[in-house]
């Protein structure tokens, strides 16, 4: 059995992963986090720990001891107006806490051979007119980008201990509940909201296409060190918009400008907008192929569930 330690594992992500990797079997799982999963798994084991804060001593670490991977989630949720407590969080839980995991497993008894850490899209910045892959520097950017930028650096940092990393630059994922379900809750009476002028591009994945993407990454010898986590289709907000309102009956649209977004959000608005046809030249590398790319269908698989 291969000891498989997932940081963040109670959440939208790590559960649908979780499941993945027992329906595969030959895993042995262990949930490091602050909360315990909803439900308890046969063959997962929950470690409780705010990676916020360094290891501490006098904690017995046994049960992390020999692992064969790490896929590191954790972080607090971007989703709120960006007070700057919220920004100190966001930062603090990503910069701060994937310092304080690559400091324990640079110790030989928790090293694992391969770590596959979140990141995300926003590290390229607002970015109109252009594709973007991996090797795409980052322009025009806010807030975001520069805590996706200092946080691929900590996870990188592995390594310098001969671990295999991997930062995958997760897309807005479609999924059962999540950004998709929040959204949706704003398409009422026949009357639905398209984001900014609705011609940004909106990188997205299907929950079940980034899941396989992790577990893929998490299995490859020697996987590229940032792997895009986008659909192989491109779509703007105007096309996750319709999508909705395909599901919802919607009959009239209105725009969403940033000024309303920023009223509601603060520095948040800005950055729900940016711009990014995004795509990956990594795929390759790991015998990776999305099955999930039409949105129409995506959207509605997933709202018809509710």
């Amino acid at each position: 059995m291969k000891k498989i330690i997932i940081t963040g594992g109670s959440g939208f992500l790590g559960t649908q992963i979780i499941n993945k990797l027992l329906e595969m079997g030959g895993y042995e799982i262990i949930i490091m986090d602050l909360f315990p999963p909803r439900e308890e798994k046969e063959g997962v084991t929950f470690f409780k720990k705010d990676l916020g804060h360094a290891f501490a001593t006098n904690v017995d670490y046994s049960l992390l001891e020999n692992p064969y991977a790490y896929i590191h989630l954790a972080g607090k949720s971007i989703f709120g107006r960006f007070t700057e407590e919220h920004k100190q969080a966001i930062w603090d839980s990503r910069v701060e806490g994937s310092k304080n995991l690559i400091d324990f497993i640079s110790q030989q008894q928790y090293r694992p051979e391969s770590l596959v850490a979140a990141s995300a899209v926003g590290f390229y910045g607002d970015q109109p007119g252009e594709v973007l892959v991996e090797s795409s520097e980052r322009k025009n950017y806010y807030y975001l980008s520069d805590v996706v930028e200092a946080w691929e650096n900590e996870n990188l940092r592995a390594q310098e201990f001969g671990i295999n990393v991997s930062c995958i630059r997760n897309g807005h994922i479609i999924g059962a509940g999540g950004m998709l379900a929040e959204a949706a809750k704003t398409f009422k009476f026949g009357i639905g909201g398209i984001l900014g002028t609705g011609k940004e591009h909106m990188p997205w994945i299907d929950i079940r296409d980034l899941v396989t993407l992790y577990i893929q990454t998490m299995k490859a010898e020697d996987s590229p060190s940032i792997i895009n986590g986008v659909s192989t289709r491109s779509h703007t907000q105007k096309d996750f918009a319709h999508a909705i309102g395909a599901v919802k009956n919607t009959k009239f649209y209105l725009n969403i400008h940033e000024w309303m977004l920023n009223i509601k959000f603060g520095e948040f608005g800005r950055e729900m907008l940016v711009d990014q046809h995004i795509l990956s030249e990594h795929y390759k590398d790991i015998l990776f192929l999305p099955k999930h790319t039409d949105l129409d269908e995506v959207v509605s698989y997933y709202l018809k569930q509710d």
